[in-house]
């Protein structure tokens, strides 16, 4: 596949912000965030395209039944006012084209150790001789060109992908490393733990044991590994790690910082609500519905909700990672 050099900061041309991240993390917010810039805009989840327009939550990936498959704005993806021309833009049909992947999980595996061995130039040669990853290749150059089409449709300088996953990035940089831009989100994983069994959300782990909170703290430690891993092949002058918890702290600080790193204007206000309405895939339902974000309260629920048993067990299970992390 030949490597396509864009221009930065043009519509038509963006610059694509990824944020990889474990779930409930805040990449939703930090993508309404950044969205909020005169020159950018959000997406959300990106890669769950093509299963929000077909409304499909096994294509989308989605286990919660009452989780939502519609843009922000509350329409359907299909009838949505901006997707429509995003798709007229794009010149395919998003209904039909890949988005996302479809390979298991040792597949992903394997692809990704073969990336961190040999990085994205030798990877890129292998594809075209190797049909499987020229396919998976190809889904992250789908993924490109629908977000140029949201550019020139939008006015857009940069686009916002919160899709998180590090897998789905690495397509992406396979299928061009000019254009993109890493945010690597991380969270205490103590928090994320709780929050992914807290409510309705325990009944989608498999029933113990290991209970479900050692199960999300397992995950998270997996998630966390690959993405502190994988982003070592994108070079620190289009990488940066990012934490919640200082997002929460100092929003304009923590913003306008990354946003001189990559030499766009910061803003004054992140919480900026000039923009009209958004048109965000996937996400998190209790933030992307409720529109222009006002405000940031950090979440500290769970230092009283977690037993001092589940301490003990998150301290053995990836203890260390966390405090790698610098949360003691």
């Amino acid at each position: 596949m030949r490597m396509r050099k864009n221009r930065i900061l043009k519509p038509g041309h963006p610059m694509v912000i990824f944020i990889a991240s474990a779930s409930r993390s805040g990449s939703t917010l930090l993508d309404l965030m950044l969205g909020s810039h005169p020159q950018g805009i959000s997406t959300g989840e990106l890669r769950r395209i093509q299963g929000f327009a077909l409304e499909d939550k096994q294509l989308c990936g989605v286990q919660d039944e009452d989780y939502p498959l519609t843009c922000s704005c509350g329409a359907p993806v299909i009838r949505c006012a901006f997707w429509k021309k995003v798709e007229e833009e794009f010149g395919g049909s998003l209904r039909e084209t890949r988005f996302r992947t479809q390979a298991g999980r040792a597949w992903r595996a394997w692809v990704m150790a073969l990336y961190l061995a040999l990085g994205g130039s030798i990877l890129r040669r292998i594809a075209h001789v190797w049909p499987g990853l020229m396919r998976e290749i190809r889904i992250g150059g789908n993924c490109l060109r629908l977000q140029e089409a949201i550019s020139r449709v939008s006015g857009a300088c940069f686009v916002v992908d919160s899709s998180k996953s590090i897998y789905h990035y690495m397509l992406l940089h396979l299928a061009n490393p000019e254009t993109l831009r890493l945010v690597v989100l991380v969270r205490d994983g103590r928090a994320v733990a709780h929050s992914m069994v807290r409510g309705t959300r325990a009944k989608q782990w498999m029933s113990g044991p290991p209970p479900p909170f050692v199960q999300a703290a397992r995950q998270w430690a997996r998630t966390t590994r690959s993405i502190l891993l994988l982003s070592k092949r994108t070079g620190c002058s289009k990488r940066v790690l990012t934490r919640y918890e200082e997002i929460c702290q100092d929003p304009t600080g923590v913003l306008g910082e990354l946003l001189r790193k990559w030499r766009i204007p910061p803003l004054d206000d992140p919480f900026h609500q000039g923009k009209g309405e958004n048109h965000i895939i996937g996400g998190s339902p209790s933030i992307r519905f409720e529109g222009p974000v006002s405000g940031i309260q950090l979440d500290q629920s769970w230092r009283e909700a977690l037993t001092q048993e589940q301490l003990e067990v998150f301290e053995r299970v990836t203890g260390r990672l966390n405090r790698k992390l610098g949360y003691s």
